[in-house]
């Protein structure tokens, strides 16, 4: 296994990512800070960003792992970046680095990071560690596109704060879902069904994997927040980020009137305005818990 890294530029970026998309089995990927400076300064993000991460190198890095022989390649790759350099002088240095990587490292090493995450009484593990679980609560993930894992402080104070309400015959939507570590963790505590939504389709195929791993059905939608629901529901789950959720202008139609929404995802200096939000809305605060700079809110529906 070959692990192959050009150096590039933030406008150079994808054109070398299509290069080498050519080689790579595993796709590629791209370590690029302008792309993070971008989120930061867009309306779109409020959440989840660090100063500190704008402070990486400007210069852009594109992964692939080519699954052979790097002299297979070498003549073909190094002639096609020779021409991106004469004709494409935006996207240089295109210095490139070749190194050798096993089967094993590639495929394997990431899972170190995956662990045991235990709150309350649900335990949230990676499949491959299933016979060291005892515990009568468990959600089973396949983390390999990491689409939440959770190791969140956002996801585990989602999980906390379900304990707090009856879960047994809900009608439950986990929304921005993800890998579904809450609508799962929802229907393993009882709850009678999970509408599970997302926008992003590769979420949403490692979020049926994660289904079938844990034994359990839900609907699933590509969808956005709350939008066209007609339906209400005992509970919706949103753990997303605070400029989002905000975006839920339908939630008390969506939530049963003595319903409950679960919002985390929330940096505590964007709390006070969201649950000044929400509770214009007709809901009420029935509990709050911090992990760090992240908040969860448990709200319930008066209106």
């Amino acid at each position: 296994m070959i692990k192959i890294t050009v150096t590039t530029t933030h406008e150079g970026a994808e054109l070398i990512s299509d290069v080498l998309y050519q080689y790579s089995r595993s796709g590629v990927v791209v370590e690029d800070r302008d792309d993070v400076a971008e989120l930061w300064n867009s309306e779109l993000v409020w959440d989840y960003l660090e100063d500190s991460v704008l402070s990486r190198p400007k210069e852009v890095k594109v992964v692939g792992y080519y699954d052979g022989d790097y002299s297979e390649i070498s003549d073909d790759l190094e002639e096609t970046l020779s021409s991106v350099k004469a004709n494409c002088p935006f996207a240089c240095p295109l210095d490139i680095k070749v190194e050798s990587t096993s089967e094993e490292d590639w495929s394997e090493d990431w899972k170190k990071f995956y662990h045991i995450i235990e709150v309350g009484d649900i335990t949230v593990a990676p499949i491959w560690k299933k016979d060291e679980i005892s515990a009568c609560t468990v959600v089973y993930i396949d983390p390999g596109s990491a689409f939440g894992t959770g190791e969140h402080e956002s996801t585990r104070l989602c999980l906390s704060l379900m304990s707090y309400i009856p879960l047994e015959g809900r009608h439950v939507v986990d929304t921005g879902c993800g890998s579904g570590i809450l609508g799962i963790a929802a229907l393993k505590k009882g709850a009678k069904s999970c509408l599970f939504r997302d926008i992003d389709p590769s979420a949403l195929n490692n979020l049926r994997a994660n289904i079938a791993l844990n034994g359990v059905s839900g609907q699933v939608e590509q969808a956005s927040l709350l939008q066209d629901l007609h339906d209400r529901f005992d509970l919706v789950l949103a753990n997303i980020t605070a400029d989002i959720l905000a975006k839920m202008d339908n939630a008390a139609q969506v939530v049963k009137k003595g319903g409950y929404l679960i919002m985390s995802g929330i940096i505590d200096k964007y709390e006070k305005p969201l649950l000044e939000l929400f509770e214009k809305r007709g809901f009420a605060l029935e509990r709050r818990e911090t992990d760090g700079i992240w908040v969860g809110l448990l709200m319930k529906n008066n209106g």
